[in-house]
């Protein structure tokens, strides 16, 4: 009974909040351009290439070790153990791709 009681207060909170609540007074403010440091602006490049590139290290990642294991290469018994090898294969693969994206903009001045 209490817990049934509990529920219906949630329900009657969450639905009739915001009828009960002040309207929010907001204008969109475009950032500005030096809102941000330089450091979490490369940061967040980074790890905007490093989470892209995923998608295409990860099946060759998959690739490239199944092509291992068929020449002979010892690979673990577990398939979960075989996956991470590939996620951590593939991630290292992302972390180089970005490393080099973050060089080359330091090489060039950018």
């Amino acid at each position: 009974m209490i817990r049934r009681a509990i529920a219906v207060l949630l329900i009657f909170l969450t639905v009739l909040g915001p009828v009960f609540s002040d309207p929010i007074e907001y204008e969109y403010e475009p950032y500005e351009e030096d809102e941000f440091p330089i450091w979490s602006q490369e940061l967040r490049r980074a790890e905007t290439i490093f989470f892209g590139s995923l998608v295409i290290t990860f099946p060759v990642a998959m690739g490239i070790y199944s092509l291992a294991s068929s020449l002979g290469m010892p690979t673990p018994e577990k398939d979960y153990q075989q996956v991470l090898q590939q996620a951590l294969i593939a991630g290292g693969l992302s972390l180089v791709i970005a490393g080099t994206d973050w060089i080359i903009g330091k090489v060039s001045g950018d």
